[in-house]
């Protein structure tokens, strides 16, 4: 009897020790990043809030980035990091991201954010009427001789393509121009054909 009394305590005590063991054993977690993609411009921040299912859960990433700058390896339960897009297309940042809880890490998760190039359109005020002043002084300027003044926007607008013929000829050639002058480099060359990609805009 005091034997079988000794077995059933011991086994009673092999099930408490071992349902204690199951209990007491950390749980991974899951993390949960909101959104879980995003797009933003160049320039701006990220904003990607990090939750898990267990309390108390830690937060690190590492980042892999192509055509962006401004992404880095952190921690924390935010990430906010100012991007830039390096080229004239879209870049991407893929942060994977790892929570840890009771000394458990969780699976990772990854989280790609889009960052769109800012296109800056060219205007006549801004940019196109300071080249040509410049350029075509004295001639095609208020109080010049010639009766095209392309320090006046309409006149530039409607003379533009003419323009962009003279100024592409080669120094010796007639009708080049600015006459006398020297040839426009090939970024002004090109900011001219710009202007009338964005569609002629003044301002």
């Amino acid at each position: 009897m005091k034997t079988k009394i000794l077995g059933l305590f011991l086994f009673s005590a092999f099930l408490f020790m071992n349902s204690c063991t199951e209990e007491d054993e950390a749980v991974p977690p899951v993390a949960t990043a909101t959104p879980s993609a995003q797009t933003i411009s160049s320039g701006t921040a990220t904003s990607i809030a990090l939750t898990s299912s267990v309390a108390g859960t830690t937060f690190s990433w590492t980042v892999t980035q192509a055509g962006v700058s401004g992404a880095t390896a952190g921690s924390g339960l935010n990430i906010a990091q100012t991007l830039t897009a390096t080229g004239a297309v879209a870049g991407t940042v893929t942060y994977t991201i790892i929570p840890t809880a009771n000394g458990v890490s969780g699976t990772a998760l990854n989280v790609t954010v889009t960052v769109n190039p800012v296109i800056v359109k060219i205007t006549y005020n801004a940019n196109i009427k300071p080249l040509l002043v410049n350029s075509c002084t004295p001639c095609h300027v208020t109080g010049g001789s010639n009766p095209n003044k392309f320090d006046i926007y309409a006149t530039a607008k409607s003379k533009i393509n003419v323009i962009i013929d003279r100024v592409e000829r080669e120094t010796t050639a007639a009708g080049f121009m600015p006459k006398g002058g020297s040839k426009l480099s090939a970024a002004n060359i090109a900011l001219l054909k710009k202007w009338v990609d964005d569609g002629l805009l003044e301002n």
